[in-house]
């Protein structure tokens, strides 16, 4: 996330302000998006066990107006052995 933050850092909209992490969750803090704007975040995730789970449904939406908001569906994802 830190080098997003930085890779964005000089853009006028779509710049990712700050961003915080728990254990279940990672919330990122926008400047602004415009509609039809796509953000793609890349980032690896090493699992311990292989394991077939299902996600949470994702949520992005405005700080100061939460009405304006769009839903990502949940995906299942699945982790093998070698």
């Amino acid at each position: 996330m830190q080098t997003f933050q930085e890779k964005t850092a000089g853009r006028k909209g779509g710049r990712l302000e700050k961003f915080r992490l728990t254990a279940t969750q990672a919330i990122l803090y926008f400047d602004s998006i415009a509609p039809r704007d796509v953000v793609t975040l890349r980032f690896r995730l090493r699992a311990k066990y292989p394991i077939r789970a299902r996600t949470f449904q994702s949520r992005a939406y405005e700080y100061y107006d939460p009405e304006v908001s769009s839903v990502a569906r949940p995906v299942v994802l699945e982790v093998r052995k070698r």
